[in-house]
């Protein structure tokens, strides 16, 4: 009966043989001559086949660069499975997989704050233009209020005087200073209800004084 064909180094070819004793040579020996064989043999290829995933001549060189290095920062414990060119293509492949995942992460995330400032931003604007209106409205319904009742709310509100220190400045009951205010606040509520459609005091509108 004949023995089945026999799988060790008597049955690789010439250039797989001399492969296997670069690459034991630079795993036991650190032989960096080796190493280099190596490189030449496979860059053109590799950096031609990293080219076809990044579509970029110096990002194709860095990952064919990053490739080598980490095998010989690695060397004692490379012992590539197959043959070496399956094992470098492998792993270019993959660096460069790995890197537009990242680049991929990059983008999404770099739009993301960029959306996000733009969203805020226009939202700043939306603010700040109703607040102005809103400002505008809030002098418009001042300027409708009768004399005595526009003046005792400027006092109260703008020259911060209290409802005791407007009634003796003006000679009038502290009552008189109270009813004004309540008209002039219902009178403004009134005016802003567009606006303001929840507004049961006079807190927004002291915001604005």
């Amino acid at each position: 009966m004949n023995s089945p064909k026999s799988t060790d180094s008597k049955h690789l070819s010439p250039q797989l043989m001399k492969e296997k004793l670069w690459v034991r040579r630079v795993r036991e020996d650190d032989d960096r001559e080796a190493f280099e064989k190596i490189f030449r043999e496979y860059y053109k290829r590799l950096h031609g086949f990293a080219y076809t995933y990044v579509e970029e001549r110096t990002a194709a060189e860095d990952i064919v660069q990053s490739v080598f290095l980490k095998i010989w920062t690695d060397r004692k414990n490379w012992d590539p499975p197959g043959t070496v060119k399956q094992y470098l293509f492998a792993s270019v492949r993959n660096e460069a997989l790995n890197i537009l995942r990242h680049e991929k992460i990059v983008i999404e995330t770099r739009e993301s704050v960029i959306e996000s400032f733009r969203e805020h931003h226009q939202a700043k604007k939306a603010e700040t233009a109703e607040t102005e209106a809103l400002r505008l409205k809030i002098e418009e319904g001042i300027e409708k209020l009768p004399h005595r009742c526009r003046q005792i709310f400027l006092l109260n509100r703008r020259s911060g005087l209290t409802y005791t220190e407007i009634a003796d400045y003006l000679g009038i009951s502290i009552n008189t200073v109270n009813t004004q205010m309540g008209r002039a606040l219902k009178s403004l509520r009134d005016t802003l209800s567009d606006y303001l459609p929840a507004l049961v005091s006079g807190s927004i509108i002291s915001f604005f004084f």
